[in-house]
């Protein structure tokens, strides 16, 4: 495995986490990772993880899809955000840490728990330190409406690769005007729609593809 995936985290949730110890904030992750029932976190390989990512909703109430990354190639903390397309700052102009921020951090005390128990287990040394990876908002593809930031957010989550050029297909969608943009935003949707029912894990899978013939 390469790139794990977690389940989605939401402000409120994060909000109302008091601080905790790494011993709680590793199993807090791994409880996450429980939504995946075909998933053994112990047979995780932690050398060969490139990408931990999470999904993010934040709005009261929530209303805006966002992405966590932690780029185990680059060393960097990766804020996917395809409202502004990248470049935005992760403080207020007080200097306190913005509300993606916020949430960010609490994700990524997990996240650093859960990998370094996960290189104890291996009985291998980490040969990283959190302390020293970057904070970055590259940029992404822009959403052309106030509606499919989930959509944007998914397509980050599958294929992220650390730079703009990693997106399938997103140079042909650029040659599209707004309205253009929309309706291939809308194939979008019925693609993931369509990988998500038929994927091998769906138990409904059979009967999905029965109904559809």
């Amino acid at each position: 495995m390469t790139r794990l995936v977690t389940p989605l985290v939401n402000y409120f949730d994060m909000e109302r986490m008091p601080p905790v110890t790494k011993s709680i904030a590793h199993w807090r992750f791994v409880d996450r990772l429980k939504n995946f029932k075909y998933m053994d976190w112990k047979a995780i390989d932690p050398t060969k993880l490139e990408y931990i990512m999470t999904p993010a909703i934040a709005g009261n109430p929530g209303s805006h899809y966002v992405c966590f990354v932690v780029n185990f190639k680059s060393h960097k903390f990766e804020f996917l955000n395809s409202l502004t397309g990248g470049g935005e700052k992760l403080q207020l102009p007080n200097g306190e840490p913005s509300l993606y921020k916020q949430m960010f951090d609490v994700w990524l005390n997990e996240v650093e728990a859960f990998v370094t128990e996960l290189y104890k287990l291996w009985k291998i040394k980490m040969p990283f330190q959190f302390t020293t990876f970057n904070w970055d908002t590259p940029k992404v593809p822009t959403q052309v409406d106030s509606d499919n930031c989930g959509v944007f957010c998914m397509k980050f989550l599958d294929e992220w690769g650390g730079e703009m050029q990693s997106f399938k297909g997103w140079s042909k969608l650029r040659k599209h005007g707004d309205n253009g943009k929309i309706a291939k935003i809308m194939d979008l949707r019925i693609d993931l729609c369509s990988a998500i029912l038929t994927n091998s894990s769906n138990s409904r899978k059979e009967q999905v593809l029965k109904d559809a013939t």
